[in-house]
């Protein structure tokens, strides 16, 4: 398999699981969280763009993801999204790790 349909298996793999939930959410089912809703959503659709446009490899993705996962940043970004029921990187850490030794990234 080429480095390229790696690349992408793992930007799909972070796409289903985390940011296209977010970005799908309904804002009227989060009535007075509606305005985070929206501005995670914004934050996420940036994201998603990122990983998609500017990390060329799978290695990059995989970077990226990690450092995701461990920003400070971001912890505040997911403890949003955890309070609104929407699911954050970290949760899939273990499944993108196992993705990745299959995939030998």
């Amino acid at each position: 398999m080429s480095t390229k349909d790696n690349r992408q298996q793992l930007i799909d793999f972070i796409n289903k699981n985390a940011f296209d939930p977010i970005i799908k959410a309904k804002p009227e089912k989060f009535k007075e969280d509606r305005e985070a809703l929206e501005d995670l959503q914004r934050k996420t659709q940036n994201e998603k763009k990122q990983f998609s446009e500017e990390y060329s490899t799978a290695e990059e993705v995989k970077k990226n993801y990690l450092s995701n996962v461990r920003s400070k940043a971001a912890a505040k970004v997911n403890a949003q999204l955890e309070k609104l029921g929407l699911p954050t990187l970290p949760q899939h850490k273990d499944e993108f790790m196992e993705l990745c030794k299959k995939l030998e990234v």
